[in-house]
């Protein structure tokens, strides 16, 4: 990386008191959330690390709206998953020590939780106040490259939704791979099968995913229907897929109360299916004149969703709103 496009980029980082604010943070969030939540997976096996990918760059150098709101909503869903870890490591104790009333438990384990709740909390309430700081900052800059044309700037916004939504599947899918690995290593050992078949099924399972959701990308930047129709095909599979991991999730709620499996399933189904309803929006909105305008003014998609360094078309945007 040049010491020019360090220098691009470090400009739209400090270049108001709320993109300092919201990187600073992300940025201690990340590092306290560490900490917080490897105290309580050091305490017992019932601590979950629900850590996600940190965009908090690109969504400020790319100008993102739509991705800034999508981490202040992410964020309020960790502090409410806070919440229900602390009512599951509770039920989970109170169990442990009822059937087994000669075992010592931690009488201090919500000093683990509270602290993790309370500062997710806040956290979520200052990014959620700076993304609205942001919004009014940028003024949706990416859709004034569009032009004045409410139907282009709205068929433009379904693809950033879209996209958005693809982000967050593999999100889902991963922090739900996390959750259930550990529950289907215990039951295939305590039956003395090998657990190591359903672990190389979920890993092509998530490589098929990424494979799929990139030809779902390149479809929309190219306007092909072949593709999109290839994803959409392949989605119904991951929406039935889903359903498993509902099933999952409400089986480890009733055998040992765990609430969050079925949480994620749930969570993972809905997305699914959101992606699914407006992967067909998107698809209709092929030949429509997007594509072609995009080209005209020479706005790269790509540059967009796998942020790459070149921010020019973003300065430009922001230069304008001055």
């Amino acid at each position: 990386m040049s010491k020019c496009n360090i220098r691009k980029k470090w400009d739209i980082l400090t270049k108001s008191k709320s993109t300092t604010l919201f990187t600073l943070i992300s940025t201690v969030q990340a590092i306290a959330l560490v900490y917080l939540q490897s105290s309580i997976f050091a305490r017992n096996i019932y601590g979950w690390f629900h850590l996600h990918p940190d965009y908090t760059e690109a969504e400020i150098l790319h100008q993102n709206t739509m991705q800034i709101f999508t981490i202040a909503l992410t964020n309020f869903c960790y502090a409410v998953l806070g919440v229900v870890q602390l009512l599951e490591a509770r039920e989970t104790s109170n169990r442990v020590l009822n059937e087994c009333p000669t075992i010592v438990m931690d009488p201090e384990f919500m000093i683990h939780e509270v602290p993790h709740i309370i500062l997710t909390t806040v956290l979520a309430c200052i990014t959620g106040y700076l993304s609205f700081k942001l919004y009014q900052q940028f003024g949706w800059n990416i859709y004034q490259k569009i032009g004045t044309d409410v139907k282009m700037q709205s068929i433009y916004k379904a693809r950033l939704i879209f996209v958005m939504l693809l982000k967050l599947d593999l999100l889902m899918m991963l922090l739900f791979s996390i959750l259930i690995i550990p529950y289907y290593m215990v039951e295939f050992t305590s039956t003395g099968a090998s657990y190591k078949g359903i672990i190389y099924m979920g890993i092509t399972f998530f490589a098929l995913v990424f494979l799929f959701e990139s030809v779902a990308f390149k479809a929309i930047a190219k306007e092909n229907k072949g593709g999109m129709l290839a994803f959409l095909s392949f989605w119904i599979l991951v929406m039935i897929t889903y359903v498993w991991f509902c099933y999952i999730g409400f089986s480890l709620a009733s055998i040992y109360k765990w609430y969050i499996g079925s949480i994620f399933g749930v969570s993972c189904l809905l997305m699914g299916m959101l992606t699914f309803i407006i992967g067909i929006v998107v698809m209709r909105n092929f030949g429509k004149g997007l594509k072609e305008h995009l080209d005209k003014i020479g706005f790269n998609e790509n540059e967009e969703f796998y942020n790459s360094n070149d921010k020019r078309d973003i300065e430009v945007g922001s230069r304008r709103n001055k």
